[in-house]
Formats: structure tokens, sequence, C-alpha cells
């Protein structure tokens, strides 16, 4: 009986040391997979990553397209900044980016549903989830939102927390930042924005679908009255400016006879619809892959390549001419398999190209004469290409290009 006994306490606790080593393990895995220092330091809303050929011509540049006008911190009124703060995180100045207090209190109501209902999440919190990691709603990646939230609080000052949150949160239309929102609601800058009208942008924030004030004023202006309220129980305004906010007129930039703005930055773009070539299509991918998607589009890299951009325009355009001349319909040639066609000269790779007629592509090719007809071509894989040694993502390479 004790044999028995003693070998379930065994048992049991062999399982409980799995469970508690396997479990330390992944959050040490998940701990490790936050972006680099170096993205966090160096991020930018304008970042870009340029891929430049072997005579350093610009060949791809990878950027995020996001509708913003980013303001500095200082350009962005001090109200806002405060009512952002009573209503998200009233100790987001004293905290190191975690409240646990409320991260405990929103626990135990997940808890008692038994799902995600509730984040509890800090200004820093969302930074990390919204700008650095993903908004889905899993176990993963809010223990990666927690290490991050920590390590963004050792890396950057407080105010450049909040001017990050400030110009990337999204305020819907696909509009992110608080400068182009509100010009589009408002017609005003942010740096002008009274304590009504700061209230009135920030209440917006809990759903920017929901509290939509072009389609529900009445119910942005009651949520407002609540974002008022709370400035005043955190002494951010007396009482006499609470009263003085409440009573105040939020106009709406559309009911405005006199625009301040006749273009406010919003849809001035005009690349979208885009198609992107293949051999762009390839290294963005693989330099995703490799260096990750923060580096890239939120810190910027210049990277040197073996490409010649000449060759590989001319290998575009004849890819091109080849397929509109093949008998083969469209449709049809969506169905087929894409091969990829390199062309090196001197065992460096010049040009990459995508075609479902590579043997007529290949001819073609021929047919040009100086120089393509000296050089090597080849068809591979996606996974055969070399991509170490076509792109130099080190700057102190000695490679010879």
């Amino acid at each position: 009986m004790m044999k028995t006994l003693f070998s379930l306490f065994l048992t049991l606790l062999t399982v409980i040391l799995v469970i508690v080593t396997g479990t330390v393990l992944w959050v040490y895995k998940l701990s490790q997979e936050i972006p680099d220092d170096r993205v966090i330091r160096n991020f930018r809303y304008d970042a870009v990553t340029t891929v430049y050929d072997k005579d350093g011509r610009v060949l791809i540049t990878l950027r995020e397209d996001k509708e913003q006008i980013w303001v500095k911190l200082t350009e962005i009124s001090p109200s806002v900044r405060e009512a952002l703060i009573a209503t998200e995180d009233p100790y987001f100045m004293r905290h190191s980016g975690i409240d646990y207090k409320q991260t405990w209190e929103s626990l135990k109501d997940n808890l008692r549903v038994w799902q995600l209902v509730r984040g509890g999440s800090t200004i820093t919190q969302q930074v990390a989830k919204n700008v650095f990691l993903s908004t889905e709603k899993t176990i993963s990646r809010k223990i990666g939102e927690f290490f991050l939230a920590r390590r963004l609080e050792k890396l950057l000052p407080k105010e450049r927390i909040l001017e990050i949150y400030l110009n990337e949160v999204g305020w819907g239309y696909g509009i992110y930042g608080v400068e182009l929102a509100s010009r589009f609601y408002l017609d005003k800058h942010a740096a002008d924005l009274n304590p009504a009208e700061s209230a009135f942008m920030i209440a917006m924030l809990r759903n920017p679908a929901t509290y939509n004030p072009y389609k529900n004023y009445e119910k942005v202006i009651t949520r407002q009255q609540l974002v008022l309220r709370l400035l005043m129980r955190h002494k951010m305004i007396a009482e006499e400016e609470y009263n003085e906010a409440l009573s105040y007129k939020i106009e709406l930039r559309r009911d405005k006879k006199n625009k301040r703005f006749s273009r406010i930055g919003l849809g001035e773009t005009d690349d979208k619809g885009k198609v992107i070539p293949c051999y762009e299509r390839l290294i963005r991918e693989y330099l995703v892959k490799t260096l990750g998607y923060n580096m890239i589009y939120d810190a910027g890299v210049e990277i040197r390549s073996t490409l010649d951009e000449d060759i590989q325009n001319k290998v575009e355009n004849i890819i091109r001419k080849v397929e509109i001349r093949s008998p083969t319909d469209s449709k049809t040639r969506a169905k087929q398999q894409w091969k990829i066609v390199v062309l090196s000269s001197k065992n460096k790779v010049r040009a990459i190209g995508c075609t479902t007629m590579d043997r007529e592509t290949l001819e073609r090719i021929k047919t040009i004469g100086v120089p393509l007809n000296h050089y090597e071509y080849s068809v591979v894989s996606e996974r055969e290409i070399l991509w170490n040694n076509i792109l130099l993502i080190d700057a102190g390479s000695e490679n010879t290009l």
C-alpha cells in the first residue's frame, strides 16, 4: 500500500515538474522573441529599408503604407496627453510598464468567464502590442507584450512612449495618429485642441467604429463627458475647467463652412494597387523572414546586392513580352507553376525573374546579344536561391559585387 502511494506521489511530482519546466522554458522562449533593442531605440514612423544594386543605385525601397502625419509630442496639446493618461492609464508616470493591480483585476474577470474579455493594458503595453507585436488575443502574445513593455520602459523615456502611442494609434477610416485625426474630424492641428476637444478625440479611441462622431455624435459626447470626469477625478483639470469643457460645443469638420484645411493629407498616395515585381516580392519575403518585420519596417536597413538594375529591368521586360505573346490565356497561366529564372555573370547573380515560360524566356534573352548572351542561365526554386551571396546585409562584408 505504501509503495503504491509513494509511486503515485513520484508520478504526480514528475508530472508537476515537467509542466512547470515546460512552462518556464516556453515563457523564456517568448521573452526572447521580442524585437531587438535596435528596433526599439531606432523606431521611425518613416523607416525605409533600401536595397541597392551592385553600382549603388536604388533597386527596392520597403516602407509601411499608412495614412499618417507624424508630429513631435511638443506639437500635441498637453490636454490630449492628459485625457489619454486619465482614461487609459492613470498611473502611467509611476509604473515601469505594467500596472500589476489592473493586470490582476483583468485576470480575475477573464478567469470568471474563461475567455479573454479584458486586457488591463497600460499605455506602454498598448504600444508594445499595436506597434511592435500583433493585436491577436492569445496568451503567448500577452506574455510577449508583458516582457516587451518592461523593455520599452528601460530603453525609452515616458515622453517618447506617449509620442509613439499618439502617432500610431488608429482613429478609424484608416487614419493613424492624432494630427491627421484632428484635421479629419475637427479641422484643427493637434496642438490647437482645447480640453473639451481633446477629451472628444480620446473618447473615440475605445472603439473608433462605434464611437464615430460622423455616425454617432451623441454617443461620443457621452463618452467625452466620462473622460472629462476622469480628468477631474485625477486632478488634471479643476472643476471650473471641467464645467467650461462640458458647455463647449464641438463642431465637426464637415459642418464648418470655412475649413482650415482644404487638403488634410488623407488618401494622397498614388502608388496603391501597384503590381510588385517578382524579384522584389522574393527579396521582401526573405528579408522579413531573416531580419524580422520590425527591423525592416520600423527601424530600416540599407542593403547592398549583386543585382544589376539595368539587367534586372531588361529581364522583367522580356518576361512581360513573352507572357503577353503566349497563346495561353491569363487564367490558365495563373494556374501554372511559376519558375524562377536566375542570370549570373562570373558567379554573381545579376537578375532574378519569374515566369511560367522559362524556356521561351531564356531563348529570348539569348537573342538580345551582349552582354546577356554571355550570362549563365538557371531555373531554380525559391529554396535554391542563395540569398546570402546576393544580399550583403552585413555592411562590413568584403564580398566583391
